[in-house]
């Protein structure tokens, strides 16, 4: 993973144009293989919490703490969760996505750092609707304050695309900047946001504690699946066999170091 994660050092740049296309039929052949395993685990998780669990204690927790969040409501909370529910709604997110696109092809002319964050958004969001679609747990017994979407309880969609968002983006400007204040801040940004996502979503009645404890491990599956598969194709784009030329290495590890 190392490797992988070196693969974007900000020193290796090529400003003469963009690099070759990183994905080929191996990183392909990957991506289906840990889609299909993420989406038997996660679907086995929720029908176990659906059917076996949901009767004893794990549900009833999930009951206290939903009914405790509605019991919190005032106007103000119902603004800020509007907003925090806001940082990983579909329209937002796509939005995000292109834009965020536009400005790293301009950066850094190479595609990499955006196969990155597009292939853990596209893992995210095809899997969280297979998931979704084959548990079909109910939402939380409470007045909801979001239109309910057609999708299910489990996992919370909103949380997991935050994850593989807001933390891929920190993730890629962690590659370039290696001030340790600058990273400190971007990837204290990217939880500050996860947190208000899964906050909200609970407020607002859309999802169990579980659901939205689910969705952010989803969201770090894929964003951990992206950095190991777009980055094991950055890597072998640069140099024939799989193996770096010695003096990318040495660029490569100063980078990572």
């Amino acid at each position: 993973m190392s490797r992988h994660l070196r693969a974007f050092g900000a020193d290796t740049v090529d400003r003469d144009g963009l690099r070759d296309w990183p994905l080929k039929w191996k990183e392909l052949a990957l991506l289906l293989g840990a889609w299909l395993v993420m989406v038997a685990v996660f679907t086995g998780v929720g029908l176990l919490i659906v059917n076996v669990l949901d009767p004893g204690p794990l549900g009833r927790l999930d009951d206290s703490i939903a009914t405790w969040f509605e019991e919190q409501r005032t106007g103000d909370f119902d603004e800020l969760t509007n907003v925090g529910s806001g940082f990983a709604d579909t329209i937002n997110v796509v939005g995000a996505s292109l834009a965020l696109v536009a400005i790293l092809l301009a950066s850094w002319r190479r595609w990499g750092e955006v196969l990155l964050l597009l292939t853990a958004l596209v893992l995210e969001v095809t899997a969280f609707l297979s998931i979704s679609h084959l548990v079909g747990r109910d939402r939380p017994a409470i007045e909801k304050l979001d239109p309910a979407p057609p999708t299910s309880s489990f996992p919370s969609g909103h949380t997991a695309a935050a994850v593989a968002l807001w933390f891929g983006l920190a993730l890629i400007l962690a590659f370039h900047y290696r001030h340790r204040l600058a990273r400190a801040f971007f990837y204290g940004a990217a939880t500050a946001l996860v947190v208000a996502v899964a906050i909200s979503r609970m407020y607002r009645g859309m999802h169990h504690l579980t659901d939205v404890a689910a969705g952010a491990v989803l969201g770090a599956v894929c964003l951990a699946v992206a950095v190991w598969v777009v980055g094991e194709g950055v890597v072998r784009c640069r140099a024939p066999d799989h193996e770096l030329v010695p003096s990318e290495a040495r660029t490569l590890v100063t980078v990572g170091s």
